[in-house]
């Protein structure tokens, strides 16, 4: 049977690739899965961030550390920071892959996002922490 290409088209796939079919339309659709994903779950979550931010505004110190004390109030805001951190993450690695062409460079930005995005997950989650279990002093009066 002969192949229907024209004998100047060029097919730059690997022979394994040619035999196992994988060509570009079979890569990345992971990343733009947990990316909508992420977005997705960030919805509920930012919503339920600002109604908590909203509601602490203008309290005093102390009613403030005790909302965020409540367990469920809590694990939304942890959820938050990781969903929103991990939505970073992966948002800044397109990003990176799309205009950074040296392979070095795009190499060290994209390890820096990364730790960027689990410094600023462990911070937060530190701070939600640190005061769900009380040891947050109260400022001086």
């Amino acid at each position: 049977m002969a192949d229907n290409r024209s004998d100047t088209s060029v097919d730059m796939r690997t022979p394994l690739r040619r035999v196992k079919g994988l060509g570009a339309s079979h890569h990345g659709v992971e990343h733009w899965y947990a990316h909508r994903l992420s977005a997705v779950a960030n919805v509920p979550l930012i919503i339920s961030f600002t109604v908590v931010v909203a509601n602490l505004a203008g309290r005093p110190w102390p009613d403030a550390i005790r909302v965020v004390s409540n367990p469920f109030v809590a694990i939304v805001l942890a959820l938050t920071a990781i969903s929103v951190t991990y939505h970073m993450r992966l948002g800044l690695q397109t990003v990176v892959e799309d205009y950074v062409h040296e392979p070095m460079l795009k190499f060290a930005v994209g390890i820096a996002n990364t730790f960027f995005a689990i410094a600023i997950a462990a911070t937060c989650l530190f701070a939600i922490l640190k005061i769900s279990f009380g040891r947050v002093p109260l400022p001086p009066v």
